[in-house]
């Protein structure tokens, strides 16, 4: 046994800390002054609150930190026998083929998601443990999402010096097209220029190849290095990208080009030109099946990604807004069947949501002491005041069931995110496992890490499985 398996055989080990931690109420009362008062509940406010969870899940807090190391404890309250892939039916032996011939051909996997994915935390975790497995076929896919004004994260960059419009998903409407990757970067200039690269706190993490994905005619230019000179390429263009092919691997590169006037960028990928694992990721802070759905074209868009697993880890933000267990069903329908229709040889695996809370505001009318003052006397006054809270997401079960309900009805794979953390009652332990953020929406850097070497375990479980 490997010095790096030997580690992760050692993940087992039990997290003495959160295991016994006695489950906590789902409602917490932040701390307020009190005088010497009468105090009567009022009501409960609900815009408020729609307003604060609408800015959590489109805006989230992440802080990027690197994890302390790659053995990451799963505590007792985790659900290990459910952590598995169900199959409904669905045929896994031409993916399970795929890996076996990962030293010859690159496997790609493709996971699609919403804010659980954009900071690329648990989804990196899943990617660094299957390409230490099965060998690093590159970075994979790299967006512009820092240049749309939104988180990115930290094992990469993407950047330009010049002036650019950009879109993204959340936005209310579109300037210019948005691609699969969920964003789109439109230049202001026809010679313009981006750097793109690996991350230097990082792995070494080299490329030998940049593909472009993207609209209407580039130009590939001139192509430099980090160091700022200059490397030989051969640019090989396409329909939907074009393709950069250099003589040398790199980890940065800038490229000058010059366009038409109709060029929108929707991201790259970077590959080491050599075989392995391509984890990529797609994630839109606030997005759900529908706003995918909108772009229309993410089925055609990651085909050019040639991927062997498609996975869909949605349905958060549905939780958040009006219950329509039908609607949201089809709006599932909707995706798969577009992603099916332009990769017809690809695995779909769904994943449920995990259990999370929603703020509540209460109003809370309070008759507080009235000083006295010229021309009146000391008396009592009376004041509303706005009291936060949070509840369970009621929301999250029927949704879970729903994706459940899907893949067994159409032989579409799942795997049960829900159960596998916890099930009912799951947010509250994994807060007092400082496993959630504060927002009770997203979880810590900590829980990421966690639910990604989950997802790992039972990817690789399913690979061994002969069923």
């Amino acid at each position: 046994m490997s010095k790096m398996k030997k580690r992760f055989v050692t993940i087992f080990s039990a997290w003495i800390i959160a295991a016994f931690v006695p489950f906590v109420s789902v409602a917490q009362q932040p701390v307020t002054e009190e005088d010497d008062t009468e105090e009567e509940v009022s009501g409960e406010s609900t815009e408020d609150s729609d307003s604060d969870d609408r800015d959590v899940r489109e805006s989230p807090v992440i802080i990027p930190e690197e994890a302390d190391d790659i053995d990451i404890p799963v505590p007792s309250f985790i659900n290990q026998g459910a952590n598995h892939i169900i199959y409904n039916g669905a045929d896994w032996s031409q993916l399970r083929k795929a890996f076996v011939n990962s030293n010859k051909e690159p496997v790609s996997i493709v996971h699609i998601g919403d804010s659980h994915v954009q900071a690329d935390i648990g989804t990196g975790t899943t990617r660094e443990l299957l390409q230490y497995d099965f060998g690093n076929a590159g970075r994979g896919l790299v967006a512009p999402l820092k240049m749309s004004g939104t988180n990115e994260p930290s094992d990469y960059v993407f950047q330009s010096k010049n002036a650019w419009n950009p879109v993204k998903l959340m936005s209310a409407s579109w300037r210019q097209t948005v691609g699969f990757t969920g964003t789109s970067i439109h230049p202001l200039r026809n010679n313009s220029e981006i750097t793109i690269g690996t991350s230097e706190k990082d792995d070494y993490n080299p490329f030998s190849s940049v593909t472009i994905f993207h609209n209407g005619k580039l130009t590939v230019d001139n192509v430099t290095n980090g160091e700022g000179k200059s490397v030989h390429f051969r640019a090989i263009p396409s329909k939907d990208y074009t393709q950069i092919v250099m003589a040398s691997p790199e980890t940065k590169v800038n490229i000058s080009f010059s366009s038409t006037g109709d060029l929108t960028i929707f991201g790259a990928s970077l590959s080491g030109g050599v075989p392995g694992v391509f984890y990529h990721a797609i994630g839109n802070n606030g997005a759900a099946y529908d706003t995918y759905n909108r772009i229309g074209t993410v089925g055609y868009g990651i085909s050019a990604l040639n991927p062997n697993l498609v996975i869909i880890s949605l349905g958060t933000n549905e939780a958040f807004g009006r219950l329509d267990v039908a609607g949201f069903t089809r709006s599932i329908d909707r995706l798969v069947k577009n992603i099916k229709s332009y990769n017809p040889d690809a695995v779909i695996l769904l994943t449920t949501p995990m259990e999370c809370q929603k703020s509540v505001y209460t109003t809370k009318k309070t008759r507080v002491k009235r000083k006295a003052r010229k021309g009146r006397k000391a008396g009592y006054r009376t004041v509303t005041k706005k009291v936060k809270s949070y509840a369970v997401n009621s929301n999250i079960a029927p949704l879970r069931q729903a994706i459940l309900d899907y893949g067994k009805n159409n032989a579409i794979a799942v795997y049960d995110w829900y159960e596998v953390a916890g099930g009912r009652g799951a947010s509250a332990t994994w807060i007092s496992g400082n496993l959630f953020s504060g927002d009770r929406v997203h979880h810590s850097h900590k829980g990421y890490n966690l639910e990604g070497r989950l997802l790992y375990d039972a990817l690789m479980d399913s690979l061994r499985d002969s069923e």
